[in-house]
């Protein structure tokens, strides 16, 4: 009976990390493709004429994630910049998608399919400004799993369990050997 509970237990112990690794599928999920934390350099100054500007890739890119606090009054444009004048700091913006004025910004923008590639954040006003926060670029991304691996695990820990009441389990005695042993008795 002993080798029979180690047999069943190895075959369930076997079967579990086969069935727990054996099937991987992907999964799409939306995770963090790129991160500005925290945004350097911290102060906006007024006399810079372009303010200050972050280059963003948008290619594998969903959303901007954005959490900006500022001191001061900033502007916040995400398009697609065409032209710069470094004379005059003239600009000229296509397909902006995003336009705001403040000193917070906890907005979630889309930019999948908008044909952007530009951020910039612009001091307003005529003192410098102090910048806090983050920009996250989120995206999708593959990530691999094994749906079976709870069923696989619990096959793996019967097996265990098993194997280990089979190796310190005393065998049986039977009927015959316990008459030997003791002598008969009527």
């Amino acid at each position: 009976m002993k080798k029979v509970i180690v047999a069943l237990a190895l075959l369930f112990f076997v079967t579990g990390i086969i069935l727990a690794f054996s099937i991987q599928e992907n999964r799409i999920e939306e995770v963090v493709v790129d991160e500005w934390n925290p945004i350097t350099p911290s102060i906006l100054y007024p006399q810079n004429v372009t303010g200050w500007a972050f280059m963003v890739l948008t290619s594998n890119g969903t959303f901007l994630e954005l959490n900006i606090s500022a001191s001061g009054t900033v502007r916040i444009i995400i398009g697609k910049l065409i032209f710069y004048n470094e004379t005059t700091g003239q600009e000229v913006w296509n397909n902006v998608i995003f336009n705001q004025t403040g000193t917070i910004f906890t907005q979630k923008v889309e930019i999948a399919g908008k044909n952007v590639d530009f951020l910039e954040i612009k001091n307003e006003g005529t003192n410098p400004v102090n910048i806090s926060g983050s920009i996250k670029k989120m995206g999708s991304a593959c990530q691999p799993f094994y749906p079976y691996s709870g069923l696989g695990t619990l096959a793996v820990l019967l097996g265990l369990f098993m194997l280990t009441y089979g190796i310190l389990a005393k065998p049986r005695t039977s009927k015959r050997q316990h008459k030997i042993k003791h002598g008969f008795r009527r």
